[in-house]
Order: structure tokens, then C-alpha cells, then sequence
């Protein structure tokens, strides 16, 4: 072999193992330094519990419970400047759902009549869908409908399962896995005087969700002692891949933990092996729906500049780098509704990254953005990365200069489109939600909201239906006459 082709052949070897440095690559920010690890996975079992029949008598749950609100609010500090902050896109239009000139399509449209909802409870709901089997939850409630969301009938939780820990509180996520035919569902508990609260991961197939009436679930509970030595999990998300269930909670106010529970040791009911990670700097930020072979999510070093974390399904480890965006307007958001309240008083400093989707090669994550010159109202900021060398491909923006966008969340359909649902509000508006197909710009709703309160709530969700990956279902809310709130099933395709 030739001298010259032996030495570039090591300096080649001594730049792939970077001298006991981690031993993949990890693309530079500009002239940056990337700041990109990996650590090890944590490996632990539990082992699964049943009820059946829904016999547990009701507990009242206080609806201004509290577990993990930081005292001190998170603020994104300014990074170095990159582009001007200014739209990128043309603004986004509000339209009534039922127009057939719409280029959405609404298959069903349903209001949740029954749930307990009072001026003091904002539902955060959450939906899954297969074929006629809807289930919807909301902070305080479960719904079922059987008719494919013509119609609702609403469960206590508290009645279902046993009242472990401190008891059942809030924050649940569903989901649906086809390849498994599993409803998942995930329900936060309470801290108990010990200092112990739990998610609770439930799960059934779709023939016995309906003949129980939604009551008969294999579950497994995770304590927050796991994690960390104190601290409460609250704030959770959750979404499915190819091999693996992924879901993730905040603890000691707001670093998050990303767990991974295999589908199969779930659809068997059996001890399930987990696995998670340490605390990851990516502040209440959710993770990737549409995940596949692994699952994404991220937080703000600053507002130029993302921590992109991964967590591949062959590997025994999670990952992150550094990726340089586009700088955003992070002051703080304040929008005025159309009765006097600011709407966004609550979330006035939650920048977290409240929607993330895989779509092939491409990452999308968008979160709550302030104002400037170019932006009038708070607005929604997406970034498209190249999960590949993990560059930034595209920024675009959910804005309009009359009223704000916030709390966005998303899935891709299998015609990789991006379904999504957020909230509006200010100028000539009360605080309401609605739904929408990327590139559209226009986000259309059920109803406005007659009110508005100083708190909104902190999420709502869009997730694609059952093995038809075509359509979307979504479950938001508005606000009505006399301190109610509606929660709302829809479904719609493009």
C-alpha cells in the first residue's frame, strides 16, 4: 500500500473515533461549536396489574390541582442573530368548518356533552381513534363513543382503576397503535405523603374497549421515584413507533424524561422491560408523533439556536446536538381578546417545543413565539431539519397580524402532509381552537369561543386514525356562555 494512502487512511480512522470522543458524527453550526453528546440508557422492569368493570367508587378531584409549576419562569435567552425575524410565509386565515369549498374535508364533528367541565377545569384533551372506536380524555374525564364520533358518553376515571399514590389528577394522553390493535392510555396520579406519584400506561384492544365500555385495562405503573430522587412527573406526552411506545413527563420543573416500553411486552400484558433517559435539557417539549425507527424532541438553548435530542430504537443510548435556526421573537406574549382578557397570561414565557412530527428524512418542531415589528400578534414558529446531518432546511411560521396563533401540535398522514390543530385568539376574537393542513394557511373551527379566560390551558392534540392514515382526528375545546367549557371530536382529510 502506498505511504501517502496509509496516512490518510489513519488520520481518517482518527477522525471517525475522535480519541475516545463519541463515535458518531455530528455536523457543525457554522463556525459553532455543536456541544453534542450521547449518554446510556437506564434499563428497569414492572409488572402489569388488571381491573375490569369500572366498580371503584368516584373520588372528586380538585380542579385546581398543581404538581409541578416552576417558581421561577423559564425564560430562552437571545443567541446570536441569524436572518431578520420576519414572516416567511403568507399569513394564515380563520374559516368555519362546513364550507364545501374547503379544501379539508369534515368526516365527523361532535361536542362532548356530558363531560364535567366548569369555568375552573380546561379539559387539555387528548384523542386515538380506529375505525368506530373513538376514545377522548380530558384533564378530568374519559369518553367513549362507539359510532365513530357521532356520539360521546363520558366516564370517571376515578370509578376505573384504583386510587393509587396521591390519586388521579390529570394530564392524560392517549393513543392508537394498528399494528398492535392497542388503545394506550396514560394517566397521571397525585404525590402521595411519601413523595411518590406515577403515569399509569393502560391498554386494550379495540374489541374489548367496546364490550367492557372502556373500562377493562392491562396497566403498569411508573413512579416518579425511578427518575429521580424527588420531584413530581406532570406534563406529559406520548407517541408510538414501529417496535417501541414512547412517552415522556417533566420532573423537578421541567427537565424531561423520555421513556421507551416495548408494544409487544405490552400487547402480550406481560412484565415490561423499559427503558429511559437522564434529564434532558428540553424544557416541557414533547415528542415526535409519526416516530417509526426512534423518537425526536427538543428544546431552546437559546432563541437562534435548538438542542435536538434522538433516541434510536437499535441503539442503547440517546443522542443530541446543537442546530442553529433562525432567530424568533422571545419577549413576552400577551394578546388581548375580544372581552378584555389576555389570553396567553398563563403561557406568557412557555416557548417549549409543543409540536414535533417525522415525516422520511424530515423533523418538524414548532412552538409559541413572541412579537416584534414583523410579528403584531404571538405566532407559531415551525422549523423542517434534516434529520440526516440535523441542518435546518426550512422555517416557516403560523401567523396573522390581527390576532395570535399559539399551542400547536401535529401528525403526518401517509400522504406526508401535516395535520394540525392550535389555538387563536386576540384582535376581534375570545380564545378557540382549530384545525388545518400545513400549506393551506387557514386553520378553520367548529365555533368561537363567547369568552376567554387568563388560562388557556396547555395542550390539545391531532392524531392520524386507526390503519386509515389519511384522516386526522382532533380534540379541542372553546369556551361558552355561563363558565362552560366544550370539548369537541372532529375528523377530517385533506
Amino acid at each position: 500500500m502506498h505511504r501517502n494512502t496509509i496516512i490518510r487512511n489513519l488520520i481518517i480512522l482518527l477522525l471517525f473515533f475522535g480519541y475516545g470522543c463519541t463515535t458518531y458524527p455530528i455536523p457543525p453550526l457554522d463556525s459553532d461549536e455543536n456541544n453534542g453528546g450521547r449518554l446510556e440508557l437506564t434499563t428497569k422492569t414492572v409488572e402489569p396489574k388488571k381491573v375490569s368493570g369500572g366498580r371503584f367508587p368516584p373520588v372528586r378531584i380538585d380542579p385546581d390541582i398543581k404538581l409541578n409549576e416552576p417558581t421561577t419562569p423559564y425564560i430562552v435567552p437571545n443567541g446570536p442573530l441569524r436572518g431578520k425575524m420576519e414572516p416567511l410565509n403568507t399569513s394564515s386565515k380563520l374559516d368555519k368548518m362546513g364550507d364545501i369549498n374547503q379544501a379539508v374535508t369534515f368526516e365527523e364533528y361532535d361536542e362532548i356533552g356530558d363531560s364535567p367541565q366548569t369555568s375552573g377545569r380546561f379539559p387539555e384533551p387528548s384523542v386515538a381513534a380506529n375505525g368506530n372506536t373513538v376514545m377522548m380524555s380530558g384533564n378530568w374525564f374519559i369518553s367513549l363513543s362507539l359510532d365513530g364520533g357521532q356520539s360521546f358518553n363520558s366516564v370517571n376515571p376515578t370509578t376505573i382503576f384504583p386510587q393509587d399514590y396521591g390519586g388521579f389528577c390529570c394530564d392524560q394522553v392517549l393513543h392508537y397503535v394498528p399494528e398492535y390493535d392497542l388503545f394506550v392510555w396514560l394517566l397521571q396520579y397525585q404525590t402521595n405523603g411519601a413523595g411518590t406519584n406515577a403515569i399509569r400506561i393502560a391498554v386494550q384492544n379495540t374489541q374489548q374497549v367496546r364490550s367492557s365500555n372502556g373500562t377493562a385495562w392491562t396497566y403498569w405503573d411508573f413512579t416518579n421515584t425511578t427518575f429521580a430522587s424527588s420531584g413530581a412527573l406532570d406534563y406529559n406526552d406520548m407517541s408510538v413507533g414501529n417496535s417501541f411506545l414512547y412517552w415522556t413527563s417533566s420532573i423537578i420543573g421541567g427537565d424531561r424524561h423520555v421513556v421507551r416500553v416495548p408494544l409487544s411486552q405490552l400487547a402480550a400484558g406481560s412484565t415490561v422491560n423499559f427503558q429511559f433517559t437522564g434529564t434532558t435539557d428540553a424544557f416541557w417539549s414533547h415528542v415526535t408523533q409519526n416516530s417509526n425507527n426512534g423518537v425526536y424532541w427538543a428544546g431552546h438553548e437559546d432563541n437562534s439556536t435548538m438542542k435536538v435530542y434522538s433516541m434510536m430504537d437499535g441503539d442503547g443510548f440517546y443522542s443530541w446536538r446543537d442546530v442553529a435556526v433562525n432567530s424568533w421573537p422571545n419577549n413576552t406574549m400577551t394578546s388581548t381578546t375580544a372581552d378584555g382578557s389576555d389570553w396567553l397570561a398563563d403561557g406568557s414565557w412557555k416557548t417549549y417545543v409543543r409540536a414535533a412530527a417525522v415525516s422520511g428524512n424530515k423533523l418538524y418542531f414548532a412552538w409559541n413565539a413572541g412579537t416584534n415589528s414583523n410579528f403584531p400578534e404571538p405566532h407559531i414558529q415551525i422549523v423542517e431539519i434534516n434529520r440526516n446531518n440535523f441542518r435546518l432546511t426550512n422555517q416557516m411560521q403560523v401567523w396573522n397580524p390581527g390576532f395570535a396563533f399559539a399551542y400547536p401540535y401535529f401528525d403526518i398522514n401517509d400522504k406526508e402532509e401535516i395535520g394540525m390543530i392550535t389555538a387563536f385568539g386576540g384582535g376581534p376574537y375570545n380564545a378557540s381552537s382549530g384545525v388545518g393542513v400545513w400549506g393551506d394557511f387557514v386553520i378553520y373551527y367548529p365555533r368561537l369561543s363567547t369568552r376567554s379566560t387568563t388560562r388557556y390551558g396547555h395542550y390539545h392534540t391531532v392524531r392520524t386514525t386507526g390503519r386509515d392514515r389519511l384522516d386526522w382526528a382532533a380534540s379541542g375545546y372553546t369556551y361558552g356562555s355561563g363558565g362552560s367549557i366544550i370539548p369537541y371530536y372532529v375528523r377530517f382529510r385533506h
